[in-house]
């Protein structure tokens, strides 16, 4: 049963609303095996059964919050990196610009506090991360078509797209992660641009074209 064929259609919008977001505190305080549906429909004022009847049950109840903490924050906001730097004339500049809105997502307050519940639950409840996996394979997926394009512009040289992409994830908004002890420690933007840059530069640094590199160097020389 998908998301949108599921129970949660069913009753008023704003008492739908006050479960969720009651649910949403709930499962952020506590994660997901100490949450109960008592306490959620404590927190909602709701009775126990309005939320069986609404959701169903505490899995199908959790997926949802997560997929509506994903987009109403935007995890990562803005067009898709394949759109954003696929056809790019200044890839260094955009992807800069992409790495930051990309960290931006992921240190979200709501999104950090998910990913913390979501890796202290992989052990016992491994299905709850199927949603998440999917969002972040589509994401890296689009990723991995912008970089291959502009391998064949002549802007990279990138023998493996697909462990590019991860490659450099990993260096900007999973750097950030762990800077930040996965969103418990707040960066400031300043903080947040210099590990992006750091990561963007170690990136081009093993993907950049020579040619493309003669190139920039050329276009941010001091004019005489």
């Amino acid at each position: 049963m998908s998301l949108l064929d599921s129970p949660t259609h069913t009753g008023l919008p704003t008492k739908r609303t006050a479960i969720t977001d009651a649910a949403r505190r709930v499962f952020l305080q506590h994660g997901y095996t100490h949450t109960t549906v008592d306490r959620i429909a404590a927190e909602a004022g709701v009775a126990k059964q309005t939320i069986y009847n609404h959701f169903g049950d505490k899995e199908h109840l959790f997926r949802l919050v997560m997929h509506e903490t994903l987009q109403a924050t935007g995890a990562y906001e803005g067009p898709s990196p394949e759109a954003a730097l696929g056809a790019s004339d200044d890839f260094e500049r955009d992807l800069r610009r992409f790495g930051r809105a990309l960290a931006r997502g992921a240190l979200d307050p709501d999104v950090a506090a998910l990913r913390r519940v979501m890796i202290a639950e992989l052990d016992r409840h491994p299905e709850l991360l199927k949603e998440w996996a999917e969002r972040g394979a589509a994401l890296r997926g689009s990723l991995t078509a912008a970089i291959a394009r502009q391998a064949e512009r002549g802007v990279l040289d990138v023998p493996d797209p697909e462990l590019a992409s991860e490659q450099l994830v990993l260096l900007t908004a999973g750097n950030a992660l762990t800077l930040s002890t996965f969103g418990v420690r707040r960066l400031s933007e300043a903080d947040l641009g210099r590990v992006v840059d750091q990561g963007v530069d170690l990136w081009l640094r093993a993907y950049r074209a020579p040619t493309a590199s003669t190139a920039s160097r050329r276009r941010r020389a001091p004019s005489r």
